[in-house]
C-alpha cells in the first residue's frame, strides 16, 4: 500500500501564477453560477442587489442570501478543507490512496453525531456540529495513541492501518447506536454527504476552522515536501518526523473534521484533488496546498450545481456526484 509518490511524481509543468489566475477566474464564474441556478429563477441584477442593498422583503433576495449564499460558502470551505487534508495525508504517510478517512475521521464525527442525534434529539444545528467535531477528535487522538503504543510499527503503513481499524470501529458502533435508538433514517442523509440544508450559522462555524488549517497547511507545507520523498531524507535534513506527523494530524483533524461535521463524507475530492494539484505544479507542497485548496473548492462547488440540476426539482447527494 506504501509507495514513493513524490519520486513518481513529475517537476512542475505550468507557471502556477497562471494556473492559479485562471483557476480562480473559473471558480469565481462557478461562484455566479451557483447563486443563479436554482428552484427559483433570480437574476444577475437581483443577485447583485441582494448583496449591495439588500432588502428582506424581497423574496429573491431573501433566497439567496439565506439560502444560495450560506450553501456556496460552504461549498468553498469544504471542498478547500477535503482537498489540503487529503494533500497532507498523501504527503505525510507516502500512500497515493491516503484521505482524511485514513484518520477515521468520517467514522468519528458520524459517531459524534449519532450520539447527538440521541442525547438531544431536539438539539440545536450548532450542538451537532460540535459533536460531530469532537468525534473526529476522538478518532484522531485514539489513532495516536494507538501509534505511540510499545511495540507498534509507528511507520505510515501502520497508520493507515490504524486508521482504516478505528474507522471501522466507529462505523460498526454507529450503526449499532442508530438502528437501537431509531435515529438511522436521521443519518441517512448526512452519511449520503450534501449542503443543500446548509444555513449561515453552519456556514460561519466551518469558516474559522478552515482558515486556521489552511494557515498549518502552510506552515508544515516544506516539511511535508520532505516526508513524501521518505522517511530516510527527511531526517537526512533534519526534519523531526514524530513533530512533522503529530502537526498534520492535527491540521487534517481541523480541516477535515470541521468539513464533515457540515457537509457529511463526501468522497473522493480529498483523494483526486492533490493528484490533479501535482501533475499541474510538481511536489512541492507549497505550491500543491493552495493550489488543491482552489480546486477543491472548485470541485465541489460544481459537483453543488450539478447536484441541483440533475433531476430537478429533487437534489442528487453530493457525495454521489463526487463519486461519479
Amino acid at each position: 500500500m506504501e509507495g514513493n509518490t513524490a519520486a513518481t511524481e513529475p517537476r512542475s509543468v505550468l507557471p502556477q501564477a497562471a494556473l492559479s489566475l485562471v483557476l480562480c477566474i473559473a471558480l469565481a464564474g462557478a461562484c455566479l453560477l451557483s447563486l443563479w441556478v436554482g428552484a427559483q429563477d433570480i437574476s444577475i441584477a437581483t443577485i447583485m442587489q441582494s448583496f449591495t442593498s439588500y432588502n428582506a422583503a424581497n423574496v429573491q433576495e431573501m433566497i439567496v442570501q439565506t439560502l444560495r449564499f450560506p450553501r456556496l460558502l460552504a461549498a468553498l470551505t469544504c471542498g478547500a478543507s477535503f482537498a489540503v487534508a487529503g494533500a497532507i495525508m498523501q504527503g505525510v504517510t507516502n500512500n497515493p490512496m491516503a484521505s482524511p478517512s485514513i484518520l477515521g475521521i468520517n467514522a468519528g464525527a458520524g459517531f459524534g453525531l449519532a450520539v447527538a442525534m440521541i442525547l438531544f434529539p431536539q438539539g440545536s444545528l450548532g450542538l451537532s456540529l460540535v459533536f460531530s467535531f469532537m468525534g473526529a477528535a476522538i478518532a484522531t487522538l485514539a489513532i495516536f495513541l494507538l501509534a505511540q503504543a510499545k511495540g507498534s510499527g509507528r511507520g505510515a503503513v501502520f497508520l493507515a492501518l490504524a486508521g482504516t481499524a478505528i474507522g471501522a470501529v466507529f462505523g460498526a458502533v454507529t450503526q449499532a447506536m442508530t438502528v437501537y435508538f431509531e435515529v438511522a433514517q436521521d443519518m441517512s442523509y448526512w452519511t449520503a454527504g450534501g449542503i443543500s440544508g446548509v444555513r449561515m450559522e453552519q456556514a460561519l462555524f466551518i469558516l474559522p476552522w478552515t482558515i486556521l488549517g489552511l494557515l498549518m497547511a502552510m506552515g508544515i507545507a516544506r516539511s511535508v515536501t520532505l516526508l513524501a520523498f521518505g522517511e530516510e531524507v527527511a531526517i537526512g535534513l533534519g526534519s523531526k518526523i514524530q513533530r512533522i506527523r503529530v502537526l498534520a494530524g492535527i491540521t487534517v483533524l481541523i480541516l477535515g473534521g470541521s468539513a464533515v461535521a457540515v457537509a457529511g463524507p463526501v468522497g473522493f475530492v480529498g483523494l483526486v484533488t492533490p493528484h490533479i494539484a501535482r501533475r499541474l505544479v510538481g511536489i512541492d507542497y507549497r505550491k500543491v496546498i493552495p493550489l488543491s485548496a482552489i480546486l477543491g473548492a472548485l470541485l465541489v462547488v460544481v459537483a453543488d450545481i450539478a447536484s441541483r440540476t440533475i433531476h430537478p426539482p429533487y437534489e442528487t447527494p453530493l457525495g454521489a456526484v463526487t463519486a461519479l
